[in-house]
Order: C-alpha cells, then sequence, then structure tokens
C-alpha cells in the first residue's frame, strides 16, 4: 500500500487512531501461529486430570510483506479467535506522521494484510463482512491529536512550557516528564495522556519509520503530538468495547475533550514580572546578558521564567552567545 497519501495539514488529518489491541473472529491455524504451547493441568484428589488440561499459545510478532519492520503481535485464543496489537498504521504504511481515524477500517486492512501471508490466517467472507461491519472486540486505544507549530523550534518551545507549567485537572493523574514527553495518568489503569515532539520520536525510532519522506520529517519537526491511551475499563464506561461504536467524529470528540482540559497559564506581560527579572530580560534584549550575570545564573534565571512564569527569555531577544 503507499504509505504517503498527503503531507498537506487538513483539519482532519490532525487525527488519528495509533496503537490498537482487538479481538477478531477468524479462522486460522492455531500450532501455526504461536510461539510456543502452555499447557495447565488441573490437579485432582487422586493425581492430575490430563483430559481437562487447557491449552495457551504464545503469541508471535508479524511484519509486514513489504519492507516495513513495524510489527504487530498476534495471540491465537481459539480456532476462530485471534488478538491484534500494534500500531495498525505503521503496519501497513511503514510511518505514523499521518494517520487514519477510521478504527474498523484498519482493522479490516491488517486481517486482509494478514491473510496474504504465510500464517495460514484463511478468513471465510462471513466472517470478514463482520469486520467490515465493527463486530469486534477493542480493550485498548490511542487517539491521537496533532498540535502544529511554525518550526521546530516553537514546537519544542511548547513542549518545554508542558514540562515545566502544564497540569491536569484530576489528582491521580500526575504528571511524569521524560527527555521527549510529559504524561499524565502514566500509571492510571483506565487512561493516560502524554505529549511528545514527533520529529524527536521518529528520530529515536527510526528503524521502525522505514516509508518516512523528506515532507514528512518535516512535518514531524512542527509537531507536537496529544495522545491518549484509553484502556478497557473506561472504553467500558464509555460504550466503546466493539468496533461498531468507532467513527472519525468519536475519535476527533475523544482526543479533543482530553486535550481541552489541560491547564498550561498564558504567559503574562513582562513588565508585571519581579523587578529582578525584568532585569534579566533587559540585558537578554540589549545583548549584554553575559557581561551582566554569570553563567549559572542565567541558567537559574531562565528556568525560573519559564517554570514560575511560563516564559522563554528567547521569546524576546536573539539568544546571546
Amino acid at each position: 500500500m503507499s504509505s504517503n497519501s498527503t503531507t498537506v495539514v487538513t483539519e482532519e488529518s490532525l487525527y488519528s487512531v495509533d496503537f490498537l489491541r482487538v479481538v477478531v473472529h477468524v479462522t486460522h491455524n492455531q500450532h501455526k501461529l504461536n510461539n510456543g504451547v502452555r499447557v495447565d493441568i488441573k490437579r485432582t484428589g487422586d493425581g492430575y486430570d490430563i483430559e481437562g488440561q487447557m491449552e495457551s499459545f504464545h503469541p508471535i510478532w508479524v511484519g509486514h510483506t513489504g519492507s516495513y519492520s513495524s510489527q504487530i503481535k498476534i495471540k491465537s485464543l481459539s480456532e476462530s479467535t485471534l488478538q491484534i496489537e500494534g500500531n495498525f498504521y505503521k503496519w501497513l504504511h511503514g510511518q505514523n506522521v499521518t494517520g487514519s481515524t477510521d478504527l474498523v477500517g484498519l482493522v479490516f486492512d491488517v486481517v486482509k494484510g494478514l491473510s496474504e501471508q504465510e500464517l495460514e490466517i484463511e478468513p471465510t467472507p462471513e466472517q470478514m463482512e463482520a469486520i467490515r461491519q465493527g463486530l469486534f472486540e477493542v480493550s485498548v486505544v490511542d487517539v491521537n491529536k496533532a498540535l502544529m507549530f511554525q518550526d521546530r523550534q516553537e514546537a519544542l518551545k511548547y513542549l518545554e512550557r508542558l514540562k515545566h507549567v502544564s497540569s491536569y485537572p484530576y489528582r491521580k493523574n500526575k504528571k511524569d516528564v521524560e527527555n521527549n514527553g510529559v504524561y499524565f495518568g502514566k500509571t492510571s489503569k483506565r487512561w493516560l495522556i502524554k505529549y511528545y515532539h514527533k520529529g524527536n520520536e521518529i528520530l529515536a525510532n527510526k528503524k521502525h519509520q522505514t516509508a518516512i519522506t523528506p515532507e514528512l520529517t518535516e512535518l514531524a519537526e512542527k509537531m507536537i503530538r496529544c495522545e491518549m491511551r484509553i484502556k478497557w475499563h473506561q472504553l467500558n464506561d464509555w460504550d466503546l468495547l466493539t468496533g461498531d461504536r468507532w467513527d472519525a467524529a468519536t475519535v476527533k470528540k475523544l482526543i479533543d475533550d482530553a486535550h481541552s482540559k489541560l491547564r498550561m497559564p498564558a504567559s503574562i506581560d513582562v513588565t508585571g514580572l519581579p523587578k529582578p527579572f525584568i532585569k534579566f530580560i533587559s540585558c537578554f534584549k540589549a545583548g549584554t546578558v553575559v557581561d551582566c550575570y554569570t553563567s549559572q545564573t542565567i541558567s537559574k534565571m531562565t528556568a525560573d521564567l519559564i517554570r514560575k512564569y511560563g516564559i522563554d527569555v528567547n521569546d524576546y531577544t536573539k539568544k546571546a552567545a
């Protein structure tokens, strides 16, 4: 399949479905789709119940038939039931700078793609039609929205403000800050939200983004991705446990609602700052900051301006050498 249908940023292209874990009903060879078998035998008073033994199959990782290195995980649950998880769009297209909000279509295309490999996955026409209608289970889904900026510098500046001054309105969803991202509710059993720079994420995972073009790279450099992972308990509460409950409007509403709750204080006017900070910024504007302050003080005051007031001194002047 073509990896890059477009790199034009439209309102609709800002949204997509990322990671998925689904259970579909398709005919397959269980013994072909396993990385080992576990056999559980119940103990009885007289010994062991051999006839009542239970088999469970270890999952396998499957790549695309093309050159794409992204993989999805498949686990056979029964002769006609498969659990599939991974980034479906990336598996199909070799990149996920762009994406799709068509959750049902992604699942259909992945099952079709798997059936074309030598895996002995052989869905009947009736099973494929059921998938097309969204008759499958969804237990984990990531929905995301691209926040676009003028350039890489502006995107990273926003990420820094997220790290220092942002918050989320639920007590359990404490903030975890990492090098390229900010997480809210990272350990929650229901949902988590993260913000990260897409360009940096691609650089760190280049081998899993095999269809990246210069145009997509440029797009990613300007992008902060807001991503929400929704787990089973929350999907259950929201009545979203089956594919037929999903459409593009659902994806858009979920991530827009999540992002709207982010608390990010607006940068205040410089004239309202304490006098030491006003003087510091004035020196930056005049290009004399290195003459007026030690490097340690410059670092501390720069960090304090971001942390306390959401102000980046580089917004006001060229950075001093």
